[in-house]
């Protein structure tokens, strides 16, 4: 039986599960799209669960934010329980992760960062942080944090989180979820945490075959390495990751902070880089491998190869740092400018180390044998103890064997010692190699430039560098304005960025042109876009500051030749001619002329408007002496001058108005009103017994309106009034 909501007209199934099931309805009183959350009529005999359910509703109506999933509506219906929630059409960040950039990636965490921190501030906690919990809107990309079902206030509710109790999901919990203690907004900074390395890596931090494992796991082993040249997001992971929460960021407000100071770009450079060199992360979602803690540092043995007393050994502490080193120096750099009070504690306590390694004594192996770190021998009795050396004494041993070696090739091939390379020469063959290289893999001009760069710093005059830089140079800026020409700005803006990090240590000739040039491209840009929308909107000239004109015009202060602004303003010019040709035929002279008047706002002399404009003043002008030609022919009747004086009477003005429209039925219509109100007047000298005068007047009358009939009765009848009152 299909489930029927009053008010809403179920179109598709979006998912289902075994508690709730969402479709993709209609809410008919809005006409507007909404996910609708029907639960299992199941869970409504559980006396407890529609209180559950309502402060579930009750706690996101409460959170009305860009990220957070609005609620539009709450209720039951015939033992359905349902929640109308606005429709996000992009899918869940499980679904999509794959496909996500590095940006797209760290603006999901930031998206979410912003819902936790208005969370925080309204007093609620999520608790179920997850990749199924984030969904995306298509239109903007926008990250939208859901469900709020295990939520609760951070004061109230304190029956949901009993002691023992974990709520959450196992591989995104935090230590504190883990142990089912209380918990606050920074477990969600956790789980926030779990997320964020599982988009860097592809897998999650922790995993193993029950919950139970992988909750041990939260709370007692280390933060794992992320994939090779994301070194710089490791103190961020590794800050949202810890497991005593007041090591976490105290607020997501911190979290944001950082986010928004990473250096996208760079860090795509830094894992760019790592897969030039070879390093390869092949065990994307794969188990993850875990860096060992600062604590275990002290254990790693130095154990020292008899082959060459001067080389640590690969199980030893130095080429571990080293590896991490090579590993994270681009990275760790940038995130050093960007966030060196992170950085700079573990810089000084490596530094402590380093300075306690060189003042203990080091273990090196003997002549007969080498211990290697688990305890297996390469070569000699596997029961010998390796000596301890001093440094001085290694370094005493390598100077002996150097000497040995050299004697013996000086007595066997007597040949001297090979010179000193030039600095010089070993660079300019360096810039050979990397140009080689470059010309087939575009990836190499970073090094390029550097190698040019140091060149530079080793003899300033050198011109073949300071030449390479410039035509280097030349070259990236002319493919920023070839892609500007092309409307690509998007591209260029990259290419430009890439340029400015590029040649950072170089002052690079053009480049703030370049620069000021893109923005000026992208300024025009928008201003076209923002004209043509209002142009489509019909918003032409109004309202101010907000209307084509208005932007085709600021187009043109930035690009005087700029066509399609110099087109625009003709077109807009155009368009309020036709409208002010449409007002003037129906008359609404007023109307049309304002059109005409911004018509050569827009486009001073416009042809057009002109002469359209000359046209509407003369019908204005004509007009206007019409109106005052009623006027006047109104006011003499009111005044009894209906006749006379000559030249000055209500006659002669709705004669004048006749002469030029015959037509005129206002003016026919009033003239015959001025007839009866004269027959009127003429009534009354009639009955005041002025007889003469009266005669006198029709007179007057029929001269001006001989053929009226309604004068020549009044003539008439006139004339048989005073007969017959005549003695």
């Amino acid at each position: 039986m299909a489930v029927t909501i009053p008010g809403y007209k179920i179109l598709r199934t979006l998912g289902k599960g075994g508690m709730a099931t969402v479709y993709l309805a209609q809410q008919e009183i809005f006409e507007r799209e909404v996910a609708l959350k029907i639960m299992s009529r199941a869970l409504a005999e559980d006396e407890s669960f529609g209180q559950r359910f309502f402060r579930e509703a009750k706690i996101v109506s409460q959170l009305v934010h860009p990220n957070i999933v609005t609620v539009h509506n709450v209720g039951v219906h015939s033992g359905y329980y349902f929640l109308a929630m606005e429709y996000i059409d992009g899918g869940d960040l499980k679904q999509v992760r794959h496909n996500l950039s590095l940006q797209q990636k760290i603006t999901t965490i930031l998206d979410i960062a912003k819902a936790l921190d208005y969370a925080a501030s309204k007093g609620y906690v999520h608790r179920d942080i997850k990749p199924e919990n984030i969904m995306f809107h298509n239109s903007d990309g926008r990250a939208v944090l859901m469900d709020f079902g295990i939520a609760r206030a951070a004061t109230l509710d304190k029956s949901v989180t009993q002691t023992g109790v974990a709520i959450g999901t196992p591989h995104y919990m935090s230590p504190e979820q883990a142990k089912g203690k209380s918990v606050d907004f920074r477990s969600d900074l956790y789980s926030l945490g779990v997320v964020f390395f599982l988009l860097l890596s592809g897998r999650v931090p922790f995993d193993a075959e029950s919950a139970v494992a992988i909750g041990i796991k939260h709370i007692t082993e280390a933060v794992p390495l992320l994939p090779p040249g994301m070194a710089a997001l490791q103190p961020i992971v590794d800050t949202l990751m810890a497991k005593d929460a007041r090591d976490r960021y105290q607020s997501a407000g911190d979290l944001i902070d950082d986010l928004q100071r990473i250096d996208v770009a760079l860090v795509d450079q830094s894992v760019a880089f790592a897969h030039a060199d070879g390093i390869e992360d092949d065990n994307r979602d794969l188990p993850t491998v875990q860096s060992a803690t600062i604590e275990n540092i002290d254990a790693i043995s130095v154990v020292y190869d008899d082959r060459d007393p001067g080389t640590p050994s690969s199980s030893g502490v130095l080429p571990w740092l080293i590896g991490l080193v090579l590993t994270a120096s681009l990275g760790g750099w940038l995130f050093y400018q960007q966030r060196p009070e992170v950085i700079q504690p573990w810089l000084d306590l490596a530094g402590e180390k380093f300075a306690a390694l060189a003042e203990q004594p080091l273990r090196a192996a003997g002549a007969d044998g080498i211990s290697s770190r688990n305890g297996s021998n390469v070569t000699g009795d596997q029961g010998k103890t390796p000596a301890v050396v001093e440094p001085e004494a290694l370094a005493e041993g390598a100077i002996e064997r150097q000497k040995a070696s050299a004697s013996t090739t000086e007595t066997s091939d007597k040949a001297s010692p090979s010179p000193t390379p030039d600095p010089l020469e070993v660079a300019r063959e360096k810039i050979v190699t990397l140009e080689r290289l470059y010309r087939s893999d575009a990836t190499y001009l970073d090094a390029l430039v550097e190698a040019n760069i140091d060149l530079l710093n080793l003899s300033p005059e050198d011109s073949v560098a300071e030449a390479n830089l410039a035509s280097l140079g030349k070259e990236g800026l002319a493919d920023i304005e070839r892609l500007l020409v092309a409307g690509k700005f998007s591209a260029a803006k990259q290419k430009l960025e890439q340029v400015e990090h590029v040649f950072a240590g170089y002052s690079l000739a053009g480049l703030d042109s370049t620069r000021k040039e893109l923005e000026r491209q992208q300024q025009i840009s928008a201003l076209l876009s923002q004209a043509q929308a209002y142009q489509e909107a019909g918003q032409l000239v109004r309202p101010s500051g907000k209307n084509a004109a208005t932007s085709f015009k600021a187009v043109l202060r930035l690009d005087s030749t700029n066509l399609v602004a110099k087109n625009g303003l003709q077109a807009v010019a155009a368009e309020l001619v036709s409208e002010a040709g449409a007002l003037f035929k129906q008359g609404q002279l007023q109307s049309a002329l304002a059109k005409t008047k911004s018509a050569l706002d827009v486009i001073e002399g416009h042809s057009g408007a002109k002469t359209l404009q000359r046209r509407i003043e003369r019908q204005v002008a004509y007009v206007r002496e019409i109106d005052d030609y009623f006027r006047m022919a109104e006011l003499r009747v009111r005044q009894g001058e209906f006749f006379q004086p000559e030249n000055d009477n209500a006659d002669y003005y709705y004669q004048r108005i006749l002469r030029r429209e015959p037509k005129n039925q206002r003016a026919k219509e009033g003239r015959d009103a001025m007839v009866d109100e004269f027959a009127r007047a003429v009534w009354r000298q009639v009955g005041d017994e002025q007889f003469f005068a009266a005669q006198e007047r029709v007179q007057t009358a029929l001269a001006a309106m001989p053929e009226n009939n309604r004068l020549q009765s009044l003539k008439l009848a006139v004339e048989e009034i005073v007969a017959e009152k005549s003695p």
